[in-house]
C-alpha cells in the first residue's frame, strides 16, 4: 500500500452533549471523545471544546470558571472509562446533563489533526484554540505537504547534497525581501501543495496553496525584471484525489484543484500533478534533463 494514499491516523469520535440549563433544554457539544484505530490502536483523547473566553461569553464570568472545572472533570472521567475498555457510546458522565451523541469516523495526518477535525466537525463552537495541549511549532507547510516534500527530497536527492540544497530555498532579488521556494534550480521555480481529503482540511490547504502562488508570482516577476530566464510551476500532491473514499471527498479535492488550475493560468504558471513523491521526482528529473540538453 502506498503511504501517500490514505492519511495514517484514523479514529472514531463521539460528541458529548451538555445541557447547562435544564429549563431551556439547549445543548452544546462540550467534549469530543476520540479513540484511535491507527497507527496505535486504543489511544484516547477527550478534549474540551470550549475555551474560557467562550464560556464567559455564554454563561458569564462568575459561572465560567466552575463550569470549565466541571467539564475537565467529566472529560477525565470519560477518558478513564474508554481506556478501561468501554465503548465510546457506552461511557457515562459523573453528573446529570451530559449525553453521548452519534459516532463518526475521522482521518488525518497527525493526532492533532484528527482531534482538530473532530472538534470542528462535531462542535459549532470548538476550535483548535480550545484544544488544551501543546501546539505544534507553526509550520509553513501543512502536514501532508511537509511529508510529501520530505520524501520527495529523499527520493530525488538521495546522497546528492547539491540536489538537496535546491529545496526550501530563500530567493532574494536585488534588495527585495527573501521569498521561500520549495524547489529552485536554474530557471525552474516550483511550489508544492496538496489537495484536501475532507471538507475540514479545505480551508488550510487552500490558504497554503494561495500563499505559495503569491510567493512564486512575486519571485518570478522580480527575476524577469532582471531579465533572468524563469519557469514557474505549481506541483500538486493529488494522493487524496486518487484515493478518495466518497463522492464528497472527491468533490472537495476537485474543487480546489480547479481553483488552483484557474489561478495558475492567470499567473502563467505550469500546473503539475503527482500521486506520490516518486512521480514528483520524475518531474524534477525531467527538468534537469531539459536543462542539460539546453546547455549541451
Amino acid at each position: 500500500m502506498n503511504p501517500w494514499d490514505t492519511p495514517p491516523f484514523s479514529a472514531h469520535a463521539a460528541p458529548v452533549l451538555w445541557t447547562p440549563n435544564a429549563s431551556t433544554g439547549e445543548r452544546f457539544v462540550a467534549i469530543v471523545l476520540v479513540r484511535y484505530d491507527a497507527p496505535v490502536v486504543g489511544e484516547v483523547a477527550a478534549p474540551v471544546t470550549f475555551s474560557p473566553r467562550q464560556l464567559k461569553a455564554m454563561i458569564g464570568s462568575r459561572r465560567a470558571s466552575s463550569a470549565l472545572g466541571i467539564l475537565h472533570h467529566v472529560s477525565e472521567f470519560m477518558r478513564d472509562q474508554i481506556l478501561s475498555g468501554s465503548a465510546l457510546d457506552n461511557v457515562i458522565a459523573p453528573f446529570d446533563g451530559f449525553a453521548i451523541g452519534k459516532l463518526m469516523r475521522v482521518r488525518g495526518y497527525s493526532s492533532k489533526q484528527v482531534v482538530d477535525t473532530a472538534i470542528r466537525t462535531l462542535s459549532a463552537f470548538g476550535s483548535r484554540e480550545s484544544y488544551d495541549e501543546d501546539e505544534e511549532t507553526p509550520q509553513r507547510n501543512s502536514v501532508p505537504t511537509r511529508q510529501f516534500l520530505r520524501s520527495l527530497r529523499s527520493v530525488f536527492a538521495r546522497e546528492d547534497e547539491e540536489r538537496r540544497g535546491r529545496f526550501n530555498k530563500n530567493v532574494t532579488v536585488g534588495g527585495s525581501a527573501p521569498m521561500t521556494i520549495d524547489y529552485a534550480h536554474e530557471k525552474h521555480l516550483v511550489q508544492v501543495t496538496s489537495l484536501p481529503q475532507s471538507e475540514p482540511h479545505l480551508i488550510a490547504l487552500q490558504k497554503e496553496a494561495e500563499s505559495k502562488i503569491l510567493e512564486l508570482d512575486i519571485t518570478a516577476t522580480l527575476l524577469r525584471s532582471d531579465r533572468a530566464p524563469t519557469h514557474s510551476s505549481l506541483l500538486i500532491n493529488t494522493a487524496s484525489l486518487e484515493r478518495a473514499d466518497s463522492r464528497e471527498a472527491r468533490k472537495v479535492a476537485n474543487e480546489l484543484l480547479e481553483r488552483l488550475r484557474f489561478m495558475s493560468e492567470q499567473k502563467s504558471m505550469t500546473l503539475l500533478q503527482a500521486r506520490d513523491p516518486f512521480e514528483a521526482a520524475k518531474i524534477l528529473d525531467q527538468f534537469e534533463r531539459e536543462e542539460g540538453l539546453q546547455y549541451a
